[in-house]
């Protein structure tokens, strides 16, 4: 029988927790700040590329020395604050929890979170979202490829709907149905932060990450793929809490997931996880269910987009999954250090809480499923190459960013709350700058 800890939220941190996590507190916040002060203020027409030698700590040189310094006094102010008078804090920590608990309060928050993602959606394009509107208006019919299926067809009948009615271009339908999406994304991570012992620390870190991007009228295939993603890890987390629960919905929701996006793929591994616990608790149809779903519902996809114009004899010459016919050259990240020092920067940016690792410990089976879970996007961060450049394909591995994050959350059982506060305003406050940066 698997019963996941418990630890009561009034026992102290243990000193080395806390030691490690005001040590990460004080690394990312010197990063941020030294960064922030030492890097130009971008002008106008400048490249990005020209503006940043660390992109994942620079993005406060975008809103000026002035407010890197306020951000960086926010963060102390908020951690002392927290430290100064713990009782209140937790008495207020107590509230948020009990509001965010009823279904009103988490509508309103969705509804208002939707709101945020339009006002300051995203103005930027890559060259793979400019070149979205001649790709869907020369096909009538619906667009797809064999890495983006279902979600470049969705997108590409949606749009045929909306320019009909409203004439609106490709790019207005992708901010829409990225900003909708987000509000689905906040609904669901709601729902996960429930189901830990710190709930406002799990949305902190959730929202501190700058993967949220891809829900501020992103222009690219990844935004339905996120929110597919965020809903298997919640019902993941369900199945683990839940010694009755099923886990074969999971299969079906990971297909649909890769028939989104193909780079789904790599939280495969994770439901491999959740079989054997079924089977160990006795549920082995259930397991093999799941394990089959995933199969099924991509081959069902297959032959639908296959009788719509999408050869399934094209899927190994026409997808990069398998390097477009074996070109690995291409795909795969070059021998040498830079490479990977800048994807690694990437991550950070994407999920800065991995730099509190080092003060987690993993003892529970939401540890191995999130491990097994990060482990697969982070192998795909680490060897698949931005065909764009880092800069502007970063979207492509925002998949990783949730069960990364949601991997520290599990091994933070008792984190100091006054460290925690200064880490979630810091990495908040990065984030809201590259908001900034790329709604300006």
């Amino acid at each position: 029988m698997l019963v996941l800890p418990t630890p009561t939220t009034t026992e102290a941190p243990p000193r080395r927790t806390t030691a490690l996590l005001a040590a990460a507190v004080g690394l990312l916040g010197g990063l941020y700040l030294w960064r922030g002060l030492a890097v130009p203020h971008p002008v106008a027409g400048q490249s990005e590329a020209g503006l940043t030698t660390w992109f994942g700590v620079d993005r406060w040189a975008f809103v000026g020395r002035g407010w890197a310094i306020t951000f960086a006094s926010l963060a102390t102010a908020a951690g002392l604050a927290v430290g100064r008078w713990p009782e209140r804090a937790r008495v207020l920590a107590a509230d948020a929890t009990a509001a965010l608990g009823r279904r009103t309060t988490r509508l309103i928050v969705a509804a208002v979170g939707v709101g945020l993602f339009w006002l300051l959606s995203d103005r930027t394009e890559n060259l793979d979202g400019s070149l979205l509107q001649g790709k869907f208006e020369a096909a009538p019919g619906g667009f797809a490829t064999h890495d983006e299926m279902l979600e470049l067809y969705l997108h590409s009948r949606l749009w045929a709907g909306l320019h009909a009615m409203w004439g609106w271009d490709v790019a207005q339908t992708y901010r829409l149905v990225s900003c909708l999406s987000g509000g689905a994304a906040v609904l669901l991570a709601l729902r996960i932060a429930r189901r830990f012992d710190q709930p406002l620390l799990v949305l902190g870190l959730l929202a501190g990450g700058a993967w949220v991007m891809v829900f501020f009228g992103d222009v690219e295939n990844y935004t339905l793929t996120a929110v597919v993603a965020l809903a298997y890890l919640a019902g993941a987390l369900r199945f683990l809490d839940d010694e009755d629960g099923s886990v074969w919905p999971l299969g079906l929701l990971l297909g649909l997931g890769v028939l989104c996006h193909l780079e789904t793929l790599v939280l495969g591994p994770s439901l491999l996880v959740l079989v054997v616990i079924a089977v160990r608790r006795g549920r082995r149809l259930d397991g093999v269910a799941a394990f089959a779903a995933v199969p099924a519902v991509l081959g069902l996809g297959l032959w639908w987009f296959d009788e719509h114009g999408l050869p399934i004899a094209q899927l190994v010459s026409g997808s990069q999954i398998s390097a477009q016919g074996g070109d690995w050259s291409r795909f795969l990240l070059p021998d040498g250090a830079t490479g990977w020092w800048l994807q690694l920067q990437l991550v950070l940016l994407l999920a800065p809480a991995v730099v509190l690792l080092p003060a987690c410990r993993f003892v529970d089976v939401r540890s191995v499923f999130f491990g097994v879970a990060s482990a697969g996007a982070l192998l795909m961060v680490l060897v698949w190459r931005a065909q764009l450049g880092v800069f502007d394909d970063w979207n492509l591995y925002a998949i990783a960013a949730p069960p990364l994050t949601l991997l520290v959350v599990s091994g933070l059982r008792r984190a100091s709350p006054p460290w925690a506060t200064a880490f979630v305003v810091l990495a908040g406050t990065q984030t809201l700058a590259w908001v900034l940066e790329n709604h300006a």
